[in-house]
């Protein structure tokens, strides 16, 4: 019987054209899909130090980090982003998608307002949807009605969520509004930066950094950083109050259940930590790609106002976009389509992603073929 039901629903899935696929990556391709914004992915220095740390420790933990899988390495990561970011405590995750579940699920319960972005990540949600608690979506980027709901809230704990950049439509959120409606109404502010980290601020530390500065006190905020966008590598870190790292050291099951991530990671994360602080001329170059891509394009109007690494296109069809694709797939050139569910049914896109890696070559062979496909979408 449950055979039949997956069937049924996966051929509603392929008649919608919202069925996905995988496929091995291949090199040969000009990849425009990842979120290697930075280009550190295959930074051969990232390497070298990975090498040696797996001579010296191994190529796994061997155990949960509450057993013996803890090393040295994890705790030089989980320092060093709670002292750049002037944070007191970090704890290091597998990713940023079980960070998020953990934190809620573990953090959130009991009598709480929660306020959260609509566009926030299906992570931020999946850590909602543990905590069996009600909360308000207030309306993408839409801080008087978020003001006017905490308002309301008559409860003494609330906590807004957002994300730094938002990972389908590329724009940003007002950090700085944010923060000070966390101090005005007594909440604590939930960041997750994971499309930030590396892009944003003098010295790479994300959208906080930019906007607000990272000396500011930070007693009520939580702030998640991810490893697998511009780090070009995997694994995130919560950073918060010593009290709220401890208790999740104790409590989260994600954390505590599961083999640590191997150190030759961690020590990876941390020398691409310091090519991210040290990155003025990636960030540079990565800025300046952008800006040509969007100058290239001829319908600008498929754009949407963003100025980040996040370029998507709307095309609003779900069989159209995958024909755009298809076009330039057979041009060597991969660009992601993003569609139902992770955007709404009517908002299918081509989701660019511009990396400092890529040259202006490749820049204007992307928009070229850009420009042939997109002809005649209105």
């Amino acid at each position: 019987m449950i055979e039949k039901d997956i069937a049924l629903e996966l051929q509603d899935i392929e008649e919608k054209n919202l069925l996905r696929n995988r496929e091995d990556r291949n090199k040969d391709y000009l990849n425009f899909s990842d979120n290697d914004y930075l280009g550190l992915r295959n930074n051969k220095s990232i390497s070298r130090v990975m090498k040696k740390s797996i001579d010296k420790f191994g190529n796994g933990s061997g155990a949960s980090h509450l057993i013996s899988g803890h090393f040295q390495s994890h705790s030089n990561l989980e320092l060093k982003l709670a002292n750049i970011l002037h944070f007191e405590d970090g704890l290091f995750y597998h990713s940023g998608f079980n960070a998020n579940v953990s934190f809620f699920k573990n953090i959130i319960k009991g009598e709480f307002d929660i306020f959260l972005d609509k566009l926030c990540h299906a992570s931020v949600y999946d850590g909602m949807f543990s905590t069996q608690t009600p909360f308000t979506r207030y309306p993408h980027l839409d801080y008087d009605f978020l003001e006017q709901k905490i308002k309301n809230s008559t409860k003494e704990n609330k906590i807004i969520v957002t994300d730094s950049v938002f990972s389908m439509d590329g724009d940003i959120a007002d950090l700085s509004r944010l923060y000070s409606l966390s101090i005005k109404y007594k909440t604590l502010l939930y960041i997750d930066d994971a499309h930030g980290f590396g892009v944003y601020g003098a010295k790479g530390l994300g959208l906080l950094e930019s906007q607000v500065g990272i000396e500011i006190d930070k007693s009520n905020i939580i702030h998640l950083t991810t490893f697998g966008k511009s780090a070009g590598l995997s694994g995130a870190i919560i950073c918060g109050s010593k009290k709220i790292i401890d208790y999740l050291k104790q409590k989260s099951r994600e954390y505590i259940y599961t083999t640590a991530s191997p150190p030759y990671l961690a020590d990876g994360i941390l020398k691409s930590v310091d090519l991210i602080m040290n990155g003025e001329k990636l960030r540079k170059k990565l800025n300046k790609n952008i800006n040509l891509f969007r100058n290239l394009i001829h319908k600008k109007q498929l754009l949407m106002n963003v100025d980040g690494p996040i370029q998507p296109i709307l095309i609003k069809d779900n069989q159209l976009v995958i024909n755009i694709q298809k076009e330039l797939l057979e041009k060597k050139i991969h660009v992601a389509v993003i569609r139902s569910p992770t955007v709404p049914f009517s908002e299918s896109r081509l989701r660019i992603s511009i990396s400092a890696r890529h040259s202006k070559n490749d820049i204007i062979h992307l928009a070229d073929a850009l420009n042939s496909s997109l002809s005649n979408v209105n």
